[in-house]
Order: C-alpha cells, then structure tokens, then sequence
C-alpha cells in the first residue's frame, strides 16, 4: 500500500486528542437526592448493568478511535501500486528514405511499397487497439507520428499519405538508420514491449530484435557511373578513370566518354568531337571496376584541358539517377602576377614559380617581371608585386604587395615618415596573430633598413621593430594590400623558409580556391570561398547568395550547380560548376549489412494506482453507524 498525500497522517493527532477527552471526562457526578428508596432502587439497578456498560464504553471508545483513524487515512489518501506490463500491440515502424529504395520494378518504388505495406500493419494495429509510431529513416530521421491510437487514426493515415505527396518524401541521400532506432528507442523507454519493423530493400545478417521487412523485387538491377576523375600522366596529359558498377545481374556494359571543350578552341579539340565508348562484361562476383582513357582511346591526340567531360552509361535498369556523372575543372582559371622592382631580384620569380607547380590543381599562374624601363600595369593583374618602386595609384582588381615602399601610392591608406639603417642583428617582433603569418616566426627575421610607417589606415599590424609596424596587411572588397616596410637587400627573409611562407599564405589568403573539389555526394557539406565582391550558386531550380562572400551547402539534389562570382574589380565574372552524384553505396542496391543497430533502453517504468479510498469510506459509515447504535444503548 502506498500513501498519495502523506502528510494526511497529521490527522492522527485527532486520536491524541479523543485519549486526551476520555481521560479528563469525570466519571461522575454529585447530585442531592430526595428520597433514599429512589437511590437505593437506582442503585440496585446501576450495579446490575455494570459489567455490561463497561464494555459498552470500550466498545464506543474503540469506535471513535478507529473513526479517526480512518478519517485520517483518507486524508493520506491510500492507494495500492503495480507497475503497468507492456502493451506487446504497440508497433513502431521505421521506413528507409535512402536513395535505394526509389529503385523501381516499373510498377513501383521500393519506396511506395514500403509506405503500402506499412500502412496496413498500421490498420491492422489500431484495429486491435495498439498504438503506432512512424519513423522516416532519412539522412535527418524524425517522427511523422507518436504513440497514435485509434482515436488518432486519421492523424495516423494523413501521416502515410504524406510521404507519397508532392514527390514523396524518399530522398537522395543515405538513411541514418542509427538515429532511426535511437527515435524508436523513446517509445521503447515507456513501452518496452512495443515491436519494431523496419521496411527497407536492405539485408541485415543480423537483425538484433527488429523486424525487417525486405520490399526489394529480385527482378530489379542497377548499372551505376560511380565516379571519374582526370589524372595527368607523366606526358602532363590527362587520363580519364571512370569507376562502374553492376548490381544485381550479370552485364556487359558500355560506358561511353564525351570531352567537352577540349584542349580550348585550337586545332587540337577536333580530335575530340566524337563520344568515346568502352565495353566491359560484370558479374556477380564483380560488381565494381574501374575503366580507363588514355591518349590512345582518344585517337591519338593528348588531353592538356577540358570545360567538361559527361561520362553515362545508355541501360534500361531500375535505377536511372546514377547512370551519368560531370567531370568539371579540366580548365583552370589564370591568375596573373606582375612584378615591378628597381632594383629586381630573382626570388620573388622563384618562389611564384615554386607556387605555380604546387597550385597547378587550381590555378595557371602567369608570371611578368617588368624591366626597368617597362611601365607597370595598374589593372588587368591579380597580383601586383611593387618593390621600392612605386605605382601613382594603387590598383584595385587585384592582391598589392608594396616592399620598401618609397612613396606611398594614392588610395594605399598609409603615410611614410623617414627611411632608417638600423642594426643587422635588428629581429622583428609579432604583432597581431593572422593568417598571414601562419608558419611565420617573426622573431627570426631580421633588417638594418626600414622606412616608418606613421599612418597606416585600416591595416592590420602583424609585425614590429621597436614597437614601428614593419609588416602591414588590409582586406577589403576594394582594397587587398600588404606593406612590407623593410628592405629585402638588408634582411635575411629571402635566405630563411618565412618568406615561402608568407607569399603562400597571400595566395591562400587573399586568392583562395572557390571550391576545394568539383564533385560531391548527396550529404557532403560544399564549402565556398569567393575571391571576389559577390558569390551565389544556382542548380536544380534553386539559388543561394552568399552576402558575406563565405558559406556552405549541403545539397539534397544531384546534378550541376553552377557558382557565380563577381571579381574586384566589380565588372569580371567568374563561373565554376561542382556535381552532386548519389552517394556510391546507394548505387548498390544489393548491399549486404552485418546488422541493425540494436534498440536497447532502460525502461521507464509506469505505474498504476488502485484507488482505495471507496473501501475506507465504506468501512468509515460501518463504524459510524456501530458507534451509533452503541451510543443508544448505553444511553438507554
């Protein structure tokens, strides 16, 4: 027995009191009689009924005692406690929205059956007056219902249609099929004998307690363009590797290979105006292989670039979203770099030449040294290197790197004072930590000549000497400049390891990659980096504007995006393309896991509560009414 309202029992102290009353009670009185034969007759009848009227009064007292004791009780407010046993009628169904259940027998999706077979386990449930759960097993799993009954069915019913409305709810991506059981573990913590079915084309070798229900037809296969890539050999030309797989039946397939804009617009591209093809023979024990396209499959003619490359396979199977890939970024975009010095020296050449062999993935870098007698470019160049001599204006269309500046060009944002030969054994010192200087020990550089800086409008100061700034850097939409104070002549930069450190860290800071690949899987997170004023990206139908020129995306369609990019100097317009492919394992319609998940929770344990409280109320008027009828008597 258990007590809902324990502090009732302070009505106890009503028993305290009723002792309390019955022993200040006299137990009798002193009255004057008139007549002795009226008292010696009572007094022959009172010691007749004595025995009697002591028990009477026991009897009464007992009564009372147990009355407020009961009275007390209530106010406890008594009730018997069970745990509540499992309802084993409770379903929660699971259904995959992976990319491989939209594999379809011509009559239907994987997908479709499992939301039909599963909706008439649903029926047949609340029929039977169980409760249902739905989870749908997508890349994010969540529930469409919770703990339904019968008197829900049409929230549970609308919740089915839902998932075939408006393209269904079947997705592109994998399922986490984890978080799915994870979501069917909180019904399982109240009921823990709630039976789990999951519907998907999947098989598990080990199911750990859940029901699954396989909706895959054996009459469905799939042939799949997995992936391409474009190496160069060591000719520098490009080798096309395309991976193919063939599941479910034995093929033999053609993959067929089509360069886009090969080579640019010379003579060479006319070698590559046909599709090219290849046939290879897949069995069950072979379900994946890689093909490849050399110089000799295109005929003869070297592959030194490419706008884009379709790769597809021509099949009548039941999965056709996976039977092309694009291959973009055959043709890298140029960065120019002038360099400008009076009194030149060759280690600005080499490092940018050392950089143009790391960063020949992503970028053609041009490189111009300007002779003395050359005029320097203010615009048309994405670096411009300026060393002790100067431009009039700063150019604006590009990253500038001003080295011992003479003078301070107009639109810079920084006042010189004098020029100063200090100590050779004079280091810098670090000032404000950035990516720039990332790798860079300041305190190992040193310099014997300098010029003051005495203003320096919204630069960022990221070394001193003697608390002046010797290395100054900004980052604006319209003004990319770095200030080098010093002269090299008189400093050991180019002799130490900073210096390639510092001018890589310029390229990757201030010229950054777009895209750090051109192609991704459904699921994947693009990250995009402009270079430029603007950015956005279009694709299947949508567009994104990235208003602080960063961002990331995580596409939920396959097919081409298209990123758009307005360079500084406001008018140049940059385009890339990234494709987004069904992810490889969705392409298996075959697969084979070891397991499921296994759905295992403490249960929260429910319980229920017999009220007694009709039981004490009816033995509180059966003593009343005894109390009563005792009370009579003894008055009598």
């Amino acid at each position: 027995m258990s007590w809902l309202a324990p502090l009732g029992f302070l009505g106890l102290i009503s028993v305290i009191v009723l002792i309390i009353i019955y022993i200040i009670k006299p137990n009798y009185q002193q009255k004057m009689i008139s007549s002795t034969y009226i008292w010696k007759l009572s007094l022959k009848y009172k010691k007749r009924r004595i025995p009697i009227n002591k028990l009477n009064n026991v009897l009464v007292f007992l009564c009372q005692l147990l009355i407020l004791t009961i009275c007390a009780l209530l106010l406890a407010q008594p009730v018997i406690a069970e745990e509540k046993t499992g309802d084993e009628g409770e379903r929660i169904i699971i259904i995959d929205a992976s990319a491989s259940m939209l594999v379809s027998n011509a009559q239907s999706t994987r997908f479709e059956r499992a939301v039909g077979e599963a909706r008439l386990l649903a029926e047949d449930t609340l029929e039977n007056g169980g409760n249902v759960s739905l989870i749908l097993a997508s890349d994010t799993p969540e529930f469409m219902v919770q703990r339904l009954g019968a008197d829900s069915s049409d929230d549970v019913y609308a919740a089915f249609d839902s998932l075939l409305a408006d393209g269904g709810a079947c997705t592109y991506g994998s399922a986490d099929v984890e978080g799915a059981v994870a979501l069917a573990e909180e019904v399982l913590r109240y009921n823990y004998e709630a039976q789990i079915y999951f519907y998907t084309a999947t098989e598990y070798i080990e199911d750990n307690g859940i029901f699954v229900e396989n909706v895959a037809d054996e009459t469905e296969w799939n042939a799949a363009v997995l992936g391409c890539e474009a190496e160069y050999n060591n000719s520098n030309h490009y080798e096309i590797s395309i991976n193919l797989g063939c599941y479910g039946r034995t093929e033999q397939l053609t993959v067929y290979c089509k360069v886009h804009g090969a080579n640019g617009n010379g003579a060479s591209a006319t070698a590559f105006a046909s599709t090219f093809e290849k046939t290879e023979f897949f069995d069950p024990s072979d379900e994946e292989k890689t093909i490849t396209f050399t110089t000799d499959d295109f005929g003869g003619a070297p592959l030194y670039s490419f706008d884009y490359i379709e790769v597809y396979v021509s099949v009548s199977d039941s999965f056709s979203d996976d039977n092309s890939f694009f291959l973009y970024g055959g043709q890298k975009q140029t960065i120019r770099v002038q360099y400008a010095s009076s009194v030149p020296n060759n280690y600005f050449g080499g490092v940018i030449r050392t950089i143009r062999q790391s960063m020949r993935d992503d970028w053609t870098i041009e490189f111009k040294e300007l002779k003395a007698d050359e005029k320097a470019e203010t615009e048309g160049f994405d670096f411009y290197i300026f060393e002790h001599r100067m431009p009039d204006v700063i150019p604006t269309d590009g990253l500038v790197l001003l080295v011992d500046p003479q003078k301070a060009p107009e639109g810079s944002g920084i006042m010189l004072g004098g020029s100063y030969q200090v100590n050779s054994n004079s280091t810098l010192a670090s000032g404000t930590p950035h990516e720039l200087t990332n790798y860079v020990n300041s305190s190992r550089i040193t310099i014997a000549k300098y010029t003051d800086i005495v203003s320096s409008d919204g630069y960022e100061e990221l070394a001193y000497y003697n608390g002046r700034p010797m290395i100054l850097a900004k980052n604006e939409d319209t003004a990319k400049v770095v200030v080098w104070a010093f002269d090299l002549n008189y400093s050991n930069l180019i002799a130490m390891p900073d210096f390639s450190f510092l001018m890589y860290n310029m390229f990757n800071y201030y010229i950054p990659t777009t895209l750090d690949s051109n192609a991704f899987e459904i699921g994947d997170t693009v990250e995009l980096t402009a270079r430029g004023t603007e950015l956005k990206v279009s694709g299947n139908g949508e567009e994104t504007v990235f208003e602080n020129k960063t961002g990331e995306m995580v596409a939920s369609q396959p097919g081409t995006y298209t990123v758009t990019q307005k360079l500084m100097d406001g008018e140049s317009i940059v385009i890339e393309n990234f494709f987004v492919s069904i992810p490889n394992e969705e392409s298996n319609i075959t697969k084979q896991i070891d397991q499921l998940p296994i759905a295992s929770v403490e249960a929260v344990t429910e319980i229920e509560y017999l009220d007694l409280l009709f039981y004490f109320a009816i033995a509180l008027v059966s003593l009343m009414f005894i109390e009563w009828i005792l009370q009579s008597k003894k008055n009598y």
